[in-house]
């Protein structure tokens, strides 16, 4: 589907994120596709027109949402026949050893250093830093100007929210949350959410 029209899945405020993402990289988007409310579509939102995921006929999608019921989105675009791609975007910097999955989205700003891996649909905001030697899972996300050191493991489904560091040599376990901020130390167990300068579970 390399010549298909794309389209991003999602009309909220990150989807208009998405959207300049993929014209700053050159590339034409056609509409955006609503995933949950039936008044979207018909609309014009982000000066492109909005279509029903499902009756869209199938071609390249972005995925358009930063929250982590991408999942479920990611989902229904397979199921109906859509190919979902990724983006990186060309003020990002990759080293030349990582490897970024083929649906992943990187913002601008976005560094990623050597030997790490970045998984299927995970989103990198503006800004965020991945050290050398470290494992972003799938539909993970790092908000903007997050800070992910060398030598760490974060496992699917993780959200590091905006500005939080997270220092070397640590793992976050899947589904866990680290708050705007926060200064992770230590390992955070899976569903678990931290807060705070060091991180600490939220009581």
């Amino acid at each position: 589907m390399s010549g298909a029209p794309l389209h991003i899945a999602g009309t909220r405020t990150f989807a208009a994120e998405v959207l300049d993402f993929a014209l700053d990289a050159g590339l034409e988007v056609a509409g955006l596709l609503e995933p949950y409310d039936r008044e979207r579509v018909g609309t014009t939102i982000h000066d492109r027109p909005v279509a029903w995921l499902e009756e869209t006929p199938p071609g390249r999608a972005l995925v358009g949402t930063g929250d982590n019921d991408r999942r479920e989105i990611v989902r229904r675009l397979l199921d109906a026949g859509w190919e979902v791609t990724g983006l990186v975007h060309p003020r990002a910097h990759v080293a030349p050893s990582a490897s970024v999955g083929a649906s992943a989205l990187l913002g601008p700003g976005v560094v990623v250093g050597a030997r790490s891996e970045i998984g299927a649909y995970a989103v990198l905001g503006r800004g965020a830093l991945v050290g050398h030697h470290t494992t972003i899972g799938e539909h993970a996300t790092l908000g903007p100007g997050a800070n992910v050191a060398g030598n760490v493991r974060v496992e699917p489904g993780v959200f590091v929210g905006m500005g939080a560091l997270v220092r070397d040599h640590v793992s976050l376990g899947a589904g866990a949350v680290v708050a705007m901020g926060a200064v992770v130390v230590r390992d955070v167990p899976e569903d678990t959410e931290v807060r705070g300068v060091p991180a600490q579970p939220r009581s």
